[in-house]
């Protein structure tokens, strides 16, 4: 590595810090509008108060990242630039692409270490914070039926339904620690036709990886489903067939159906056991994880020009360009984002139509400058 390159990659990530911190601690304050009341209205401890804002920044940091590189770089090149160091490169031969080359790949490595922190950290996290803040209401209730606030392992009426092998499931009262239920109704269909249907006083995750079953009614439906047909109904004090091994984690994970609380696998295997629904925020999720390693890229050139470019003007108005581009970007991807999960954009086209847009163009603001 040459000395400029060290320099140049030296410059990029102090500016990076202080930026990133900036941008971090906007979005802690910004939330604290919102949260911080909940908190103390409910009398909540300093330790969880505490707790919930170290749970909110993964997420901040990696929706901070991609701006966080656009601003550092553009102030470490205006102040490269402001110094004449850019034009010394110049004039030794070296472009402003080569000089950043360095810069480039960092920011590359950057996305790749944006996607694991959104992949492992961003949703476990998300997720505990969304519950730590939810426990502190009188009383806690949510779509998944969660209603025992003193037990947070128990959930009731618990839903799950399996499209590709059809069957759908519903627990009265669902131990998430245990992985057993209280009065269990399965009903299973076969081309979308009543095969059985299964009642169930108890019911619990065996170790050999499927169900059984306690106090069983059995009902087996006419293979023709012909009117008038003979409906079979068998009782059995035990019950279990290898076939009805639905997850428990899959049905705790897929009740929430919130993909910002999954990763990648599990929107995939999400969208996989439910492929006749429309899922088209799920569908723009995956996309969304898979595009933000490139959004720092972006971020990379379109800092690069203005940055270089800020020297030949007053310094309000490369910044007040620098927060037009920026706040134009934003717009594309929300709007894409928009009408992706409404259904009208396809998810590829909805989420990458900003990053392909702005690539091209930083790409050739970055001919022009040659």
């Amino acid at each position: 590595m040459r000395l400029t390159d060290r320099y140049v990659l030296r410059e990029f990530l102090l500016a990076l810090g202080y930026c990133l911190l900036a941008f971090v601690l906007m979005q802690v304050v910004f939330d604290m509008f919102q949260s911080l009341r909940v908190f103390l209205d409910c009398g909540s401890s300093t330790a969880t108060i505490v707790s919930y804002y170290l749970l909110i920044l993964p997420g901040a940091v990696a929706e901070a990242l991609p701006p966080a590189i656009f601003f550092g770089l553009m102030f470490a090149l205006v102040t490269m630039s402001k110094n004449n160091e850019l034009n010394a490169m110049r004039a030794a031969g070296q472009s402003l692409l080569r000089s950043c080359l360095t810069v480039m790949v960092a920011s590359l490595l950057i996305g790749a270490g944006l996607f694991v922190v959104k992949e492992l950290l961003v949703p476990t996290s998300t997720e505990r914070a969304a519950e730590l803040i939810g426990r502190q209401q009188p009383a806690l209730q949510t779509d998944s039926g969660m209603v025992n606030e003193a037990d947070s392992f128990t959930m009731s009426n618990l839903t799950y339904v399996n499209h590709r092998d059809g069957r759908k499931w519903l627990f009265r009262v669902f131990n998430t620690k245990t992985f057993s239920g209280e009065n269990v109704d399965i009903q299973c269909q076969t081309r979308g036709q009543p095969d059985q249907a299964i009642n169930a006083g108890f019911a619990y995750w065996a170790d050999d990886g499927h169900w059984k079953f306690q106090d069983v009614k059995v009902i087996i439906y006419p293979a023709d489903n012909t009117p008038g047909g003979n409906i079979v109904q068998k009782l059995y004090p035990k019950w279990e067939d290898p076939a009805i091994n639905d997850s428990p984690e899959d049905m705790i994970l897929f009740s929430k159906k919130e993909p910002e609380y999954m990763t990648v696998r599990q929107v995939r295997r999400y969208l996989e056991l439910h492929p006749k629904e429309e899922l088209s925020k799920f569908r723009v999720s995956l996309q969304q994880r898979y595009a933000a390693p490139w959004s720092c890229v972006v971020a990379c050139l379109m800092a690069m020009p203005l940055g270089a470019g800020t020297s030949r003007r007053s310094a309000l108005a490369g910044v007040a360009s620098a927060m037009g581009r920026l706040v134009l970007y934003f717009i594309v991807y929300y709007l894409g984002v928009k009408f992706g999960k409404t259904g009208r954009l396809d998810p590829v086209m909805a989420v990458w139509l900003a990053n392909g847009i702005f690539t091209l163009a930083g790409m050739i603001m970055m001919w022009r400058m040659r």
